[in-house]
């Protein structure tokens, strides 16, 4: 049994309940409904992996126009789920053209048991995949989201402190970022503040590496901030220091005035 939810949409109870009984094997959750109406309601979970259409719900309507609006509807959700057809034979034509507005695949009536239940494991599969791929994507631009982040505060802080204390401005190689980055993910600012000062202070060398990061014993933060909480900090902070001199804040943060105001506007600064 697939651990997926189907929902089935067709507004004859008689295939209804026989769909029901013979996915019940199949899928974890089976849930049927006579009227497409409900289906904004069953999809705002997102927790729908398939959604069996029929193309006509209009009494003496069989040109499949309804079936075609809600399957733009269910198309245009967020993480939709997949869409398979359920029509009769002299549809076909019509399921075809379906297939080319987001439909996954389409079934006939009346149908082959096997077929069906191997049509819906297929639309299933194609479902997980995309839903991993998704969380994928998201994993990996989280990822270079929380990049940007750690350059912009270290970047900025070091180029802080060299001005402050006249040196010139020093390179941090792999080891000293992934020591830094850890520090950062810790969630005070002040800490990360007074290790690079620190850092910048001591060493005359044109690099500075994980051992010249040394980082102080303290207690833990009563409440860590997020790395977005603490670049929203540090902004603020910059601003503060250049009196709202936007052209300097970006130059101190190393970044456009554009970027800025994007940044301003996100945190609402």
């Amino acid at each position: 049994m697939l651990d997926g939810k189907i929902v089935l949409v067709d507004d004859n109870e008689a295939v209804l309940k026989t769909l029901k009984m013979i996915l019940a094997r199949e899928f974890k959750t089976v849930v049927g409904v006579s009227v497409p109406t409900l289906l904004p309601a069953l999809l705002r979970e997102g927790d729908v992996d398939i959604v069996l259409l029929d193309m006509n719900f209009v009494t003496g309507r069989q040109d499949g126009s309804e079936g075609l609006f809600w399957l733009e509807r269910i198309v245009d959700c967020p993480d939709s789920p997949q869409v398979v057809l359920i029509t009769a034979f002299g549809d076909i034509e019509l399921a075809v053209s379906a297939l080319k507005r987001g439909a996954a695949d389409f079934v006939v009536k009346p149908w082959d048991n096997e077929k069906l239940i191997a049509t819906l494991q297929g639309a299933f599969r194609r479902r997980r995949k995309e839903r991993a791929e998704a969380a994928s994507v998201r994993r990996i631009s989280a990822e270079e989201e929380n990049e940007q982040v750690v350059s912009l505060l270290v970047g900025s802080l070091l180029k802080k402190y060299a001005q402050a204390y006249g040196k010139q401005l020093p390179a941090v190689t792999p080891d000293g970022l992934v020591k830094l980055s850890g520090l950062i993910r810790q969630g005070d600012l002040s800490v990360l503040q007074q290790t690079i000062e620190r850092a910048v202070l001591l060493t005359d060398s044109s690099s500075l590496g994980a051992d010249d990061f040394y980082i102080e014993e303290t207690a833990p933060s009563s409440r860590p901030v997020t790395l977005e909480e603490m670049e929203k900090q540090f902004i603020r902070e910059v601003l503060r220091e250049k009196n709202g001199n936007l052209t300097l804040c970006a130059q101190q943060l190393d970044i456009s005035r554009q970027t800025l105001y994007n940044k301003m506007r996100k945190y609402g600064l």
